[in-house]
């Protein structure tokens, strides 16, 4: 399966989104997306939960949105 491109707003955006629908979560926006040097999973960015206060049933919810958006979409390569 080919990946598509997405700038790290974009991706924000499609999580926010879907997280957004989940009781609960509907406030959440504290997250970066962060690139990864290492693909992981395949994917070269991932997630990053900063609210320490947040729900952790959020965080999940969070990172299981990332993983679905990863086997799709990738960061942009870095211009060198």
């Amino acid at each position: 399966m080919q990946r598509h491109t997405k700038e790290a707003s974009e991706l924000k955006e499609l999580i926010l989104a879907d997280l957004h629908k989940e009781p609960g979560c509907e406030h959440v926006t504290d997250f970066v997306i962060q690139r990864l040097d290492t693909k992981e999973n395949g994917a070269n960015w991932t997630v990053k939960y900063l609210d320490p206060n947040q729900d952790k049933v959020c965080e999940t919810i969070l990172i299981n949105i990332a993983r679905m958006l990863q086997l799709n979409f990738d960061l942009p390569e870095r211009e060198s």
